[in-house]
């Protein structure tokens, strides 16, 4: 199917406009004083239901206690006690959450790729070997994915605070599995699996939102020329209406990603990707770019699936709106 230029031109837009992070969370910062309370949330043990959506990632979770404690409620607007409290204790897993995810914007960028070439190549910049499509994707290696968690599973509140959404804290275990491999937006029929420790949350409220992802882990590939990597990845992503954009710390979204080779721990790939929230007066939402690039060795793939052009590197553009 062929599309009018105007068309073409406003797809692409609203497709590079469409690329936001996923859904960016903001720590409350309080350097008088750090009110710190860990107590039990109200109610028996029972099972949740916990849904997200964003363009990068959208997720079914099914929170499921092992034992018969509710649900702990950590109360503090220090990150620092959070991840503490949601550390302690978790070599015991008291929690299993099944998930269902998918990345709706890679599967879109990879389906159109592979089912309107015409369109995917209305997104080059010129000659400069620069995809719009690619930009705004690149990094992630998968379409979707099932997983099981196992571990500690905490809600997370500010202290006098009211409002209560589904603002949540995760470590523990995780294990993962999916049938398809994402290699430059173009599907790989891959079935694999991987295993990782991590600690995850997500706190949203109207004027402040925060959230963070570190884990370690490694990754088993059925296709062999996808190659076994373990790795590294570092997230960290918060809005705050109430600060200023000069202020650095503050509004600011950090990842950092790195693969070794299970054999000979030779480094494959590399993320690095940071960004600048605009919080406007007046407004509950504020524009947004993240600028980074993927770097990978043709090491990381073998055979057929291997980069004849050497190291290549892509690079990450991503202008959105935070609400």
């Amino acid at each position: 199917m062929r599309f009018s230029s105007d068309l073409l031109r406003l797809c692409v837009a609203v497709a590079l406009f469409c690329s936001c992070t996923a859904p960016v969370q903001a720590e409350t910062a309080n350097s008088e004083k750090i009110d710190a309370e860990v107590k039990l949330a109200e109610g028996a043990s029972h099972s949740e239901l916990v849904f997200e959506a964003s363009p990068y990632y959208t997720n079914i979770d099914y929170n499921v206690p092992l034992d018969n404690n509710p649900i702990p409620m950590i109360t503090s607007d220090s990150e620092a006690v959070i991840y503490r409290e949601l550390i302690k204790d978790s070599l015991i897993p008291r929690y299993m959450v099944l998930e269902a995810s998918v990345y709706p914007l890679p599967w879109l960028s990879s389906y159109i790729k592979a089912h309107s070439p015409y369109l995917y190549r209305q997104g080059e910049l010129g000659h400069s070997g620069i995809n719009l499509f690619e930009s705004a994707t690149a990094g992630f290696q998968e379409p979707w994915a099932v997983s099981a968690f196992f571990g500690n599973v905490a809600k997370l509140n500010r202290p006098r605070e009211k409002r209560q959404g589904n603002n949540y804290g995760y470590t523990g275990y995780l294990f993962s599995a999916g049938n398809r491999h994402i290699k430059n937006n173009t599907f790989v029929a891959d079935d694999w699996y991987e295993f990782e420790w991590k600690i995850k949350g997500n706190i949203d409220y109207p004027d402040e939102k925060l959230y963070w992802s570190f884990r370690a882990g490694a990754r088993f590939n059925e296709n062999p020329g996808v190659n076994d990597v373990t790795y590294i990845s570092l997230h960290r992503s918060n809005l705050d209406l109430r600060y200023s954009f000069l202020e650095w710390l503050e509004n600011a979204n950090y990842q950092l990603r790195m693969h070794f080779l299970q054999h000979g721990a030779e480094m494959v790939r590399l993320e690095l990707i940071a960004g600048k929230k605009v919080p406007l007066p007046g407004h509950r939402y504020a524009p947004t770019l993240d600028i980074g690039f993927v770097w990978s060795s043709p090491n990381e793939y073998s055979g057929a699936l291997r980069d004849l052009r050497g190291n290549t590197t892509t690079l990450v553009f991503r202008p959105s709106l935070e609400f």
